[in-house]
């Protein structure tokens, strides 16, 4: 065996698909001391059979097999491989595409859990084919795809019983899993390999190979699986119980056991299922030598099962067929997740479907993934059972720390489900499914309805209230209260005379004194809320403050209010406000603090909300400064008046040390006394103003009901310079202002803000904008007049905006974009016409679709980067590919001759136009075609003769290309003496090099530093233009600024910087 030989293996019957992917192969880079081998087996009956001869006749340790279809892009692959295989010496086999379990049906890319990546033309068209990210050394799985398979071990292949060309390479996953190695997919930043394998064909035996692989490898398959156990406790009920039964043994869930424990006095069932046992080996029946009872019978279940997950089967109920494999998806996918339930089916005596009761309704129109302690107390206020009875629920067995049917030490007597259920909601994730996936069968010879029942349900429902409270459940008063109050009422229905008289039980004294003291709590919490103030939350964002903060903290420490909570999250980079802190956070436990890892920035705002428990909020800014009447004033207007939706007050300007400021237009005095006015009237008076008269957060107390969680949101959309009057005016569409003309907060005015800073202020332009245009929508601005005032006052903003810039020397931070975008947009809403046009679809529309922020990076000024314009609504036209269009239109002669074009990484509407004139010899071509019509290309080696093409166009390709100036020379090189072409490529501004540095080669680098994970580098303006002068060419700039105006150029969603290069051939 050759330990430093690789050979390539093949089974051939297309001798031009062989030699185009030996040519990659010859192509790899080989490491030092290493050699290639490629064998073909020609005319072979079967790839098995193939593969076994040519793996007989090689002695290279590593092998690799592949289609001869396939394509290997991975230049370093076999470095990765030997570097994989030698870390890892129980790897036996690797592949790109595959999956981590087999369905039942055997075929490996209908799985929930595929992993891998490979460009693929399965569907007819080439495209990229993605699964589930590898994100360590490799990722284990069962199944890889026979594109290309990877050893370092030979195992014989099944040559015996694969005599086709399906189903040969899952069967050598099995093959090596069974001799102890694993099989794995390793992370691939781009594919490995691209497949040209077109529609696959399934009519040459696969289905007769499917069963053959799952007949042979039946017990492997099922134990890639985790089991389940499915637990059956019977009495007395055979008919109903061999329903049950068939039900667990037509679950479409591989890896199941099913163990009955029959509690029967007599042999009925044990005839029963003597008869299911003999055929299936994965039933085990145990007949109690005496009954057991419900609570021994569970346990003595318990402590058979072998499976990590457990699903009681109760004998009168039923499973849907589905429902095993559709609930251990959810354990597969998240490992916080404990329990999953599913809406249950009421049935009745014969099966017929019954109407929902309470704890059967559909919670959900969707399926949910809830917080454990959250569902569990939304369980008790409802005091109804909405997670259902044992046979409802599968769980993880290694979550279950206490016996089933046990919570908090005790043996529940009725409700022995729901203990187990809140024993597993403490510590994990409950997953809600909406579809029906069991049937709870009621019937008359259940015990629901006597009154031992109902006297030791309704114990066991008081115990669970008193301990859940203890176990993090419940967490407010108000919910702890709910949920007394709700159980002291169900008690009353069910301790009526009839079940006093009659009962003959003795537990009645423990009803009662456990009632007794629920009322009492209950009477306590009703006193404290009544004789308490609703509780106000004061939000503090912090950052680097800590000598101001302390201020501010003290002067919500001073309220007079008497119940109130202090949140901090603290966004600082340092532990100065933390130390500063710490003597409070002992002295004060109404204070919570949170240290952010990462600054939130705005997102602080609504962090600061989520951590409230408040009824009403107050922000105090870090630097700010309450009276300390604030919140005792302005809470009894929210407490009296619900239809106050937020109380505001003037507020004192001071400066660093205190000292009182004079007072600037918006922070005036508005009204002598205090007045209660219509939100809208206050909200038109700021937006005609384009003033924040209402004030900054420290100001404003409201409701937090009227917020949700978030602050700084207005239909739909996040503001952050103005976050404060965004969600003023949110709150004001819901209900009345009270303005208070006492100076009831101070707002600081000091040099370390940054409201006056160019990058605070430069977003003021487009959200002021963005909140008069939505504030509409609300019912604010309603007569047109008043709204056509308010967007000339909008001007204003602008001014402002850029007079601070020019002072501040700061305009370069400007986004022009931005700022033509919001032009656009003003005079669209000023002249009430859709201002813009794709030349493309010849349509109009109000305005384009924005680039995702995915492609932000906003350390560099781009020219041709119109974010806010970039994508034509209709046909979906780029910005850049409108102006190659308007340019090639009006400027060259492309409808006069007869042309050749080049079209590399063609434009989607570009190659459409382009390719529809008769009189183009018109050529697309990608290194990864996208399709049959496009040739595959390599810009650096391009396959044409010298001087083929009149036309070259190549827009932002060598941004991606190592030697970009190899590629430039082979534009130059196939252009035709005379020829012309158009060469983009992505250009900073602010930078007077190109950018570049072979060193950076891993994905997340060259994200970091050149803004895309397939970017080389980023160039200057003047290094670009000298690259394409010094292969030859000769450069002219086209500006359509120049040639057209501002409006024509703005309406085509493009901007003053933008510049196409135009390239000639002397």
């Amino acid at each position: 065996m050759n330990n430093n030989k690789v050979c390539f293996i093949y089974c051939v019957n297309n001798q031009s698909l062989l030699e185009e992917s030996l040519k990659y192969i010859y192509s790899l880079d080989i490491p030092e001391g290493f050699e290639i081998d490629v064998i073909t087996i020609e005319d072979s009956p079967a790839m098995a059979a193939g593969y076994n001869r040519a793996m007989q006749d090689s002695d290279a340790k590593y092998k690799v097999y592949l289609h001869q279809d396939v394509i290997i892009v991975n230049q370093n692959l076999i470095t990765d491989i030997i570097k994989l295989f030698t870390a890892n010496p129980k790897l036996g086999m690797l592949g790109v595409a595959g999956s981590k379990y087999i369905p039942g049906n055997g075929i490996w890319w209908e799985s929930k859990f595929t992993y891998g990546k490979v460009y693929d033309s399965h569907s007819g068209n080439m495209e990229l084919l993605q699964f589930n990210e590898v994100t360590k050394d490799y990722q284990s799985v069962h199944a890889l795809d026979g594109l290309i398979l990877i050893t370092q071990f030979d195992i014989p292949w099944r040559e015996d019983l694969f005599g086709g060309w399906h189903f040969y390479d899952l069967s050598q996953c099995m093959e090596f899993i069974k001799q102890g190695y694993e099989v794995g997919i390793p992370p691939q930043d781009r594919p490995w390999c691209l497949h040209d394998c077109g529609i696959v064909n399934t009519e040459n035996g696969f289905d007769l190979y499917a069963n053959i692989y799952l007949n042979e490898y039946k017990n492997e398959i099922k134990e890639t699986y985790p089991l389940v156990s499915i637990l059956i406790p019977t009495y007395n009920r055979p008919e109903f119980f061999e329903q049950a039964i068939i039900s667990a043994i037509k679950q479409s869930y591989l890896n199941i056991e099913i163990i009955v424990c029959d509690d029967s006095t007599n042999d009925d069932t044990k005839e029963i299922v003597d008869r299911y046992v003999k055929e299936y080996e994965h039933i085990t029946y145990i007949k109690n030598q005496q009954n057991l009872g419900q609570f021994e019978n569970d346990l003595k279940l318990m402590s058979l099962a072998k499976g990590e997950y457990i699903n009681f089967l109760m004998d009168d109920d039923l499973f849907h067929p589905e429902k095993i494999k559709k609930m251990m998806r959810y354990f597969l996918q998240d490992s916080e997740v404990n329990i999953v339930t599913s809406h249950r089916q009421i049935i009745n005596e014969n099966g017929k479907f019954a109407n929902d009761i309470k704890s059967t309704q559909r919670l959900f129109k969707e399926d949910q993934i809830l917080d454990g302690l959250e569902f569990g107390s939304f369980i008790l206020k409802e005091l109804s059972n909405f997670i259902g009875e044992p046979t409802t629920v599968l769980f993880k067995k290694s979550k279950l720390l206490e016996p089933f049917g046990t919570y908090g030490g005790r043996r529940y007597l009725c409700n022995v489900d729901l203990a187990s259920w809140f024993n597993l909601l403490e510590t994990g994730k409950v997953v809600y499914i909406n579809e029906t996936l069991s049937y709870f069968r009621i019937h008359s010879g259940q015990q629901q309805q006597n009154f031992d029942m109902y006297i030791n349900g309704l114990l066991d429902y008081i115990h669970q209230i008193l301990i859940a409270k203890e176990r993090g459940f419940l967490k407010t008063d108000e919910d702890y209260s709910l949920s007394l109050e709700k159980c002291i009422n169900y008690a009353d229905n069910i301790m009526t005379d009839q079940i006093i008289t009659e009962y003959t039980g003795d537990r009645l004294p423990e009803v009662q004194s456990y009632l007794d003291y629920m009322k009492l709590q209950f009477k306590e919490l009703k006193q404290k809320k009544k004789k308490e103030s609703p509780l106000v939350s004061i939000l503090i964002p912090a950052y680097n403050r800590p000598e101001l903060l302390e201020i501010a903290l003290k002067s919500v420490l001073d309220q007079t209010y008497p119940n109130i909570e202090i949140i901090i999250s603290d966004d600082s980079t340092n532990d100065e406000v933390k130390d500063m802190l710490a003597p409070y956070l002992q002295r004060h436990n109404h204070i919570k603090y949170k240290k952010n890892e990462i600054p939130m920035v705005e997102k602080n705002f609504s962090q600061c909300v989520k951590m409230a428990s408040g009824e009403f909020i107050n922000y105090l800014m870090d630097d700010d400064v309450f009276h300390p009447k604030k919140i005792e004033i302005m809470a009894q207007y929210l407490i009296e008046n619900q239809n106050i939706s937020l109380v505001t007050s003037h507020r004192q300007l001071i400066d660093e040390q205190g000292h009182f400021l004079p007072d600037k237009t918006e922070t005036k005095v508005l009204f002598k006394n205090t007045t209660i006015l219509p939100g809208r009237t206050l909200g038109d008076f700021c937006l005609k103003n384009m003033c924040n008269f209402i004030g900054e957060p420290t100001t404003v107390l409201f409701r937090r009901k009227d917020i949700a969680n978030d602050f700084g949101i207005f239909e739909n959309k996040q503001y952050s310079v103005i976050n404060d009057l965004a969600t003023w005016i949110s709150l004001l569409a819901k209900g009345d202002a009270v303005y208070i003309p006492e100076s009831l907060s101070y707002f600081r005015q000091h040099s370390g803000q940054n409201q006056e800073s160019m990058r605070f202020l430069k977003d003021a332009i487009p959200q002021w904008l963005s909140l008069l245009i939505d504030s509409r929508k609300s019912g604010f601005l309603n007569n047109e007049i008043e709204y056509k005032k308010s967007l000339v006052k909008y001007i204003d903003i602008i001014k402002h905006v850029i007079s601070h810039g020019h002072r501040q020397q700061k305009l370069e931070l400007l986004d022009t974009e931005d700022i033509n975008a919001s032009l656009s947009l003003f005079l669209k809403e000023l002249t009430c016409n859709d201002s813009h046009f794709c030349p493309y679809c010849k349509q109009r529309f109000q305005s384009f679709i924005p680039w995702s922020d995915d492609y932000d990076f906003e350390n560099y000024d781009w020219e041709m980067w119109n974010k806010r314009t970039a994508i034509c609504p209709n046909c979906h036209s780029l910005d850049r590919e409108r102006l190659y269009k308007i340019f090639i239109e009006k400027e060259t002669n492309i409808n006069s001759k007869d042309l050749a074009v080049l079209h590399i990484a063609p434009e989607k509407n570009l190659r459409d136009w382009l390719s529809a004139k008769p009189n183009l010899a018109y050529v697309a071509g990608d290194l990864f075609p996208s399709d049959k019509d496009m040739i595959k290309l390599d810009i650096t080696d391009i396959g044409y003769n010298n001087q083929h093409f009149d036309v070259v166009l190549c827009s932002h390709v060598l941004e991606h290309v190592p030697d970009d100036m190899k590629g430039l020379k082979e534009l130059y090189r196939v252009l035709k003496t005379g020829g012309w072409g158009i060469i983009q490529v992505p250009i900073a501004l602010n930078i007077n090099m190109t950018l570049e540095d072979p060193t950076i080669t891993t994905p997340e680098d060259r994200k970091r530093i050149f803004g895309q994970d397939d970017h080389v580098r980023i160039y200057s303006k003047s290094d670009f233009v000298n690259r394409l002068k010094l292969v030859g060419f000769r450069v002219e700039e086209y500006k359509p600024i120049e040639c057209f105006g501002i409006d024509i150029t703005s309406a085509i969603g493009l901007s003053e910087k933008d510049t196409l290069y135009i390239v000639y051939k002397a």
